[in-house]
């Protein structure tokens, strides 16, 4: 196939993409769009525009303060300045664009592994991902932060042939999406390790520099700052909501939300003093219910594909849904529930295999291994939700295409051996082997 004709195939994907984002953003009548998490990063873009603080107070000026991660919020500051009283359409206008480029990031990633028709398969399954389309039309950080991860990597796997400056680029990108989501801080730091062979010391340390550089930096900023509300507040009651097996307290009606029935909240969040003393004892009440809660169930749970809090994919309640009132948008919905389970577990193979195994990995394989099994880790304490694990969604859909790509290069091996097998057989001789059948490209090209 030409590079033209591969270029408009994948152009055809990413305007799916876009048309689906789009569509969804602008039909979806998402019921008080600015409520819970959605209200307070809203609330702390208008106290960086109006009193050039970042807080959640509302004292006039407010009291600066860290309980949320800053990047979302500063995105949003940004869409006031530029669009006034119409900046939550800015907002979900720019979502749009970051989860089109988000697919074209996803191609070239796989395309950095892969051959072209499982790089495109990987860019489909992202284009097509509802968990993916939803996030558009929600004022929350999971499009910003999974575009930025997403093009990080993707320059970082660019980099090879280029110079550190080039690689801080990469690093710094990563560290702007660890500033809007404090727990992927990690993935400059999991970047640099698997792709120190490939890169060379001076690139390597250049993506963990520059992607530390960020989070450093906001850091220190909370070091030197008399703060009304930190990060650590929220990550207690974080992991205080979490602690529940099944998500229940004992009302299966407040499934999803146990902590609003269960007497000892907010108490059992507010410390993590409270929070062992609460835990510890139930845990040994129970053992071996919490232990299989959090080493089994937990895991299991972040990689389904309703979310726990929400209806379906919904995050907040939506009219005019167009995965239900749509035919064509409800079955690309559809679809994607029908591969979610051999989609997971291909990706679940390939990155365990490239995480704990990335010294005979590929670099970057390695990089999206370690990503994947870092994001699920980082998730178990608290509501195993799969919304959270959003941001690593585009790097399963290529580790799928990865391990499809293998089954079906070991599937056609037993083929040729069996053929040869029998043409033998029939012909009274010595079996002949056959020639393997021809490997994919290795050196992608540019499309």
């Amino acid at each position: 196939m030409r590079k033209a004709e591969r270029a408009v195939l994948v152009g055809i994907v990413v305007a799916v993409a876009i048309a689906l984002r789009w569509g969804f953003a602008a039909t979806a009548q998402v019921q008080n769009p600015l409520r819970a998490d959605a209200g307070e990063y809203a609330s702390y873009a208008r106290n960086l525009v109006e009193h050039g603080v970042y807080s959640l107070g509302t004292g006039s000026p407010p009291a600066p303060d860290s309980f949320r991660s800053p990047g979302y919020p500063w995105f949003l500051a940004c869409c006031r300045l530029v669009g006034g009283e119409h900046w939550l359409a800015w907002a979900f206008a720019l979502q749009v664009a970051c989860g089109g480029l988000t697919v074209l990031c996803a191609y070239r990633l796989a395309r950095t592994l892969l051959g072209f028709w499982p790089s495109l398969a990987a860019a489909a399954l992202c284009a097509l991902s509802p968990h993916l389309v939803v996030t558009s039309g929600y004022a929350l950080t999971e499009c910003l932060t999974t575009f930025l991860l997403s093009a990080g990597l993707c320059l970082a796997g660019a980099v090879r042939h280029r110079g550190a400056a080039a690689a801080g680029g990469a690093g710094a990108v990563l560290g702007l999406g660890a500033l809007a989501n404090e727990v992927f801080v990690f993935v400059p730091i999991a970047v640099a390790c698997a792709l120190w062979r490939s890169l060379g010391a001076a690139r390597a340390g250049a993506v963990l520099a520059c992607g530390l550089l960020p989070w450093c930096g906001w850091a220190l900023r909370n070091a030197t700052t008399d703060l009304a509300r930190t990060g650590g507040q929220r990550v207690v009651a974080s992991v205080s909501h979490g602690s529940y097996p099944g998500m229940v307290h004992r009302d299966p009606r407040w499934t999803g939300y146990p902590y609003r029935e269960d007497p000892e909240q907010p108490a059992f969040g507010s410390s993590w003093t409270d929070l062992g003393r609460v835990l510890g004892a139930r845990a040994a009440a129970s053992p071996w219910r919490y232990a299989s809660w959090y080493l089994l169930e937990k895991p299991l749970w972040l990689w389904r594909f309703d979310y726990v809090q929400g209806r379906g994919v919904l995050v907040y309640e939506a009219g005019n849904d167009p995965y239900e009132r749509q035919a064509v948008v409800a079955a690309t919905g559809a679809l994607m529930r029908w591969l979610h389970l051999p989609v997971m577990l291909g990706a679940a193979a390939a990155a365990l295999l490239c995480a704990f195994g990335c010294r005979r990995a590929p670099g970057l394989a390695g990089a999206l291994g370690l990503t994947v099994v870092g994001g699920t880790l980082a998730y178990l304490p608290v509501i195993p939700d799969p919304r959270y694990l959003t941001p690593v969604r585009p790097f399963l859909f290529v580790l799928a295409a990865a391990a499809g790509t293998v089954a079906v290069r070991a599937a056609q091996r037993l083929c040729w051996r069996s053929r040869s097998a029998s043409s033998a057989a029939e012909n009274g001789g010595p079996s002949v082997r056959s020639p393997e059948p021809e490997a994919a490209e290795q050196a992608p090209p540019s499309a």
